[in-house]
């Protein structure tokens, strides 16, 4: 075998690293963060070795592949994506240092974030016009879940009697509580169905299709049928286009496809966290509230607790904040407000 290069020795420390933040319960979306930031810095160096990456070069890397607009948020995630790829070289051996600990970012001011009213939240959920759509708001404004969370609930998982859930996310599991309207819409959505994703996508049931080369048409289909263990693809010849029309090479497209079984199976398979964002932005849209996302119905979920009386630590449980100073923010938006119906109510707040 010819020697490694650098290149690939580098490409294979981040396979491993992307075995061990698995093996560490990293959730999918930071192992993936992670990787692709460290594979940008590989590339950059090209064929040096990450033994010879110094903190100057972590500079270089961090501002020659800023995108044209960022904030001090991005900086302190790629820095904080390299650190832990550096610690596990560090730990196996590979490099003699952390070059990124030796660079400190700007710690990132802290905006305030963006939730609905209650009355708001009323409508973003009166628009949604399916049974998926009115669950999903439900379970998102219910339980205060992260969308990645959101994804993988399972319906054996829910206990409809005490009306609550496990989640598991960021290493750690809590318990998720819902409501009587909660429960009520997740049971119109699933209907008879006692087992997978609560969430899951919708593959439509397959047809075949007709395509036309220069010398012939051409039907297609593919074989799911389990026995075979893959699927195969199968095309068959249906005329010369010179010869055959369109109207009658469907037609014998359609009369072949009665002998065959085209049944699709259906996999448990969710629906991806784009997905159920894209799902949010456009109920908003139609609401006529903006833009609306996931994370925006985990800020008002929050939010509305703290409005009515609920404990902040209540409240850190229930989002599954492993620090209380992330629920604090919360009590930020409570003092606007209260600054605001000072104004608007004592005889000389304005």
């Amino acid at each position: 075998m010819p020697p490694l290069t650098n290149k690939s020795l580098n490409r294979e420390c981040v396979a491993r690293f992307r075995r061990w933040l698995n093996a560490q319960h990293y959730a999918i979306s930071t192992q993936n963060s992670y990787c692709r930031i460290a594979l940008r810095l590989c590339r950059f160096i090209g064929s040096h070795s990450l033994r010879d990456v110094t903190p100057m070069g972590i500079a270089d890397f961090l501002t020659k592949t800023l995108p044209p607009r960022w904030s001090d948020g991005h900086v302190l995630h790629q820095l904080g994506a390299l650190r832990g790829f550096f610690d596990f070289l560090y730990l196996g051996g590979i490099v003699d240092s952390v070059a990124p600990r030796f660079l400190k970012a700007r710690t990132p001011v802290r905006k305030l974030p963006r939730t609905l009213t209650q009355s708001q939240m009323k409508k973003l959920i009166a628009t949604a016009d399916n049974a998926r759509d009115r669950a999903l708001l439900e379970v998102f404004y219910a339980t205060g879940c992260r969308v990645g969370e959101v994804t993988v609930i399972r319906v054996e998982q829910i206990d409809f009697r005490r009306r609550c859930f496990p989640v598991a996310a960021k290493r750690q599991e809590r318990m998720v509580y819902f409501g009587a309207r909660a429960a009520i819409a997740i049971r119109r959505y699933i209907g008879r169905r006692r087992s997978g994703y609560l969430f899951q996508d919708i593959i439509p049931q397959q047809k075949g299709y007709l395509t036309r080369s220069r010398l012939q048409w051409i039907g297609n289909w593919r074989d799911y049928r389990p026995e075979k263990g893959h699927v195969s693809r199968h095309t068959k010849w249906l005329g010369d286009p010179s010869q055959v029309s369109h109207a009658t090479a469907q037609r014998k497209f359609n009369k072949l496809l009665q002998g065959i079984d085209l049944t699709r199976p259906k996999p448990d398979r969710p629906l991806t966290r784009s997905t159920l964002g894209h799902i949010v932005k456009e109920i908003g849209r139609r609401a006529k509230l903006g833009t609306v996302n996931p994370h925006m119905l985990r800020h008002s979920f929050a939010t509305h607790l703290l409005e009515r009386g609920a404990d902040i630590r209540a409240i850190q449980e229930l989002l599954g904040h492993s620090f209380l100073t992330s629920t604090q923010v919360y009590t930020r938006i409570r003092n606007n407000a209260i600054a605001s119906a000072f104004r608007k109510f004592h005889p000389r707040g304005t």
